[in-house]
């Protein structure tokens, strides 16, 4: 029997409410699922970074993560140095040609220090070596620059070497990265010297133009230098410059146990610069400037006979290029550089600013 058309209206209209209500309870249940999909790390901000950005500061994750977990940072470089053998000598002449230096370890090629990577582009690059015995820690450099660049005077105490070519060496003996009693050691192709003592990150600091921490601090060290090139003489193309040095243990009154022992871990990084930039060891990643310590790599000190684990191979993740010691024409005779009272003078001019840095400048 055919119902009246009122009550087929009625029907129908009751069987669409039921089918609405049937495609809401499903797009709810849709949405319960994503939800919980989410909340297990399915693509939100704790998942690992993504290629490309791994090194930056960790972020804070987002909304509904609880369990507060966060990127993790970057790995840091690491490096064990062997302890000299009985018997075994470094001469401090800017020469890296004594068999203890060959059998050195080897930090590989710097890196630049906002992307991590070997850049040719830089103006600068260079390797550092490493020794250490019962008095000493001995550091090697060997630079290449195609413009050799000096320009302070030859007695001048504490200049901005920064400003133009040198050498630096960040020495954090704590080996935990926190920034507290740091020390920085720069050497420049004219084998002058800046030293200093940190209390926190870039601190105490003077100002724009310094002083940079507690610069009547002295490491106390000898080095010498040789040159492959002519140093302030546009004339001619330089190939580079190597720098030896020896630094006293004792200088390092802040640190926990100096000398070290053999398992014991210290932060340090080393870097080749040219006019307040330049290629780094262990790179920053644009979490500072190149005082960042927690970016500073880790060298572990070994005995003679290797006894925490092998030693003199290069750094892992870093390049396998060993350098090559000068020969013994290249360059001026080295001047030897004797310990020294650190004290008060003017820094000469800043060089021009450089277009190829990818981080803070060192100051």
């Amino acid at each position: 029997m055919r119902r009246p058309r009122s009550q087929r209206r009625s029907v129908d209209e009751a069987r669409e409410a039921h089918d609405a209500g049937a495609r809401r309870r499903a797009l709810g249940l849709v949405a319960a699922v994503l939800a919980a999909s989410c909340s297990r790390g399915g693509g939100g901000e704790q998942d690992a970074a993504p290629a490309g950005s791994a090194g930056r500061a960790p972020a804070s994750s987002g909304a509904g993560a609880g369990q507060g977990q966060r990127r993790a940072p970057a790995a840091v470089k690491e490096l064990e140095v062997r302890k000299l053998s009985p018997g075994a000598a470094v001469t401090i002449d800017g020469r890296l040609d004594e068999p203890a230096w060959q059998a050195a370890a080897r930090t590989g090629p710097f890196v630049n220090v906002g992307t991590g990577r070997e850049d040719p582009s830089l103006p600068t690059q260079g390797e550092a070596r490493l020794l250490w015995d019962d008095a000493f820690l001995y550091v090697g450099f060997d630079v290449s620059d195609a413009t050799i660049t000096g320009g302070f005077p030859q007695d001048a105490r504490d200049p901005h070497l920064w400003e133009r070519d040198t050498v630096e060496v960040m020495i954090d003996p704590d080996g935990d990265g926190d920034n507290k009693d740091y020390y920085e050691i720069q050497i420049s192709p004219q084998n002058l010297v800046f030293d200093s003592r940190f209390d926190d990150y870039n601190a105490p600091r003077g100002g724009p133009s310094g002083p940079f921490g507690h610069q009547e601090w002295s490491a106390g060290l000898t080095s010498a230098v040789t040159l492959r090139g002519t140093i302030d003489d546009g004339s001619d193309q330089d190939r580079g410059y190597v720098v030896e040095a020896k630094i006293p243990w004792s200088a390092f009154a802040k640190a926990k146990a100096a000398p070290p022992s053999p398992g014991d871990a210290w932060r340090m990084n080393f870097y080749a610069m040219q006019n307040n930039g330049g290629a780094a060891w262990s790179p920053i990643l644009g979490e500072g400037n190149f005082h960042r310590a927690r970016r500073f790599g880790r060298v572990r000190f070994v005995g003679a006979g290797g006894e925490a684990s092998g030693a003199g191979a290069p750094a892992r993740d870093a390049g396998p290029a060993p350098v090559t010691a000068p020969a013994r024409d290249a360059g001026p005779a080295p001047v030897t550089a004797p310990a020294r009272d650190a004290g008060p003078a003017p820094s000469a001019p800043a060089g021009p600013k450089p277009g190829y840095r990818a981080d803070p400048p060192d100051r």
